[in-house]
């Protein structure tokens, strides 16, 4: 099932529960957040709350986001200034930049062990369920030195 925006706003009072938006916070927030996609924000939200206690700050969450959804495709290719531009005003990826990104991700699946899904699962709490996103996972693990080697089925 998939995670609403709704589902989220609910989750993030949860998380902080003296945290109340100002109704200009709230417009924003509807505006800007109710069109992203809501189970990478939810990510983002819980990494958030590991990270601050006391109140959410909205900017490090979007910021989390845009990082992940505007660079995902070119991991493992170092960040350049456009990227970094790109991150800050969040700007999807294009036609020709998520076909690139399904290919990087077919291939680096290609050679997925269950070791470094249950690494990714370890990692996450749980398995991503597109690819593109676990692909992400995958490398990030084995650019950790999480690599290991092939289960034996």
């Amino acid at each position: 099932m998939q995670t609403t925006w709704n589902e989220n706003k609910i989750y993030l009072c949860k998380l902080w529960p003296k945290y109340k938006p100002t109704p200009e916070e709230g417009d924003l927030l509807n505006e800007r957040w109710g069109q992203l996609k809501q189970d990478i924000l939810r990510e983002c939200i819980k990494q958030h709350r590991l990270e601050r206690d006391s109140r959410p700050d909205l900017s490090a969450i979007h910021k989390a986001y845009c990082k992940v959804t505007a660079t995902a495709h070119t991991a493992g290719v170092a960040s350049t200034e456009s990227d970094d531009s790109r991150a800050q005003t969040c700007i999807p990826p294009s036609a020709s930049e998520l076909a690139e990104w399904e290919s990087w991700a077919a291939k680096t699946l290609a050679t997925v062990t269950d070791a470094e899904i249950e690494a990714v699962r370890d990692m996450m709490t749980y398995v991503p369920t597109t690819a593109r996103v676990l692909a992400v996972a995958v490398d990030y693990v084995r650019s950790q030195g999480r690599r290991v080697a092939p289960s034996r089925a």
